[in-house]
């Protein structure tokens, strides 16, 4: 690695200004040339002016699942004013969760340039990432 870079942006956990659920920090990193950008707790859509600090987004970790976080059709309009060359949902529904938020089915439907990995695990590499924007759902491991 050539070193890490990375910043925080101050966001919140719910859409009453975090006076529900509190705050919430998007983590933006670059690795090796590749920009991630890992929306933790985000429960609510994204301003413009987030859009502007959080800049071009190569890697994008997004939650979908609702309740605690942003559901599917939210998660959708900030994936598409983030435009990411590659979506990785989280915070979803699995067999071994018992929290009361939706599967992963509710933000992949309708979408294309879909991929469901057997890993929890994937490496990625500057020249090798898509030209056109493609969802990866990792393996979940809990």
């Amino acid at each position: 690695a050539k070193g890490v870079q990375f910043r925080g942006i101050a966001t919140y956990h719910d859409t009453a200004q975090g006076k529900q659920r509190g705050t919430n920090t998007v983590f933006c990193f670059t690795l090796d040339d590749i920009k991630l950008c890992h929306l933790g707790d985000l429960g609510h859509l994204i301003s413009q002016g987030q859009v502007n600090e959080i800049g071009a987004v190569d890697i994008l970790f997004i939650p979908v699942g609702g309740f605690y976080t942003i559901a599917a059709a939210n998660a959708s309009r900030v994936c598409d004013q983030l435009k990411s060359r590659v979506i990785i949902p989280m915070h979803f529904k699995t067999p071994q969760c018992t929290y009361p938020i939706a599967g992963v089915d509710d933000f992949l439907r309708g979408k294309v340039n879909v991929g469901k990995m057997d890993s929890s695990e994937i490496e990625f590499k500057l020249g090798e990432l898509p030209a056109v924007t493609e969802i990866v759902v990792l393996k979940p491991a809990l």
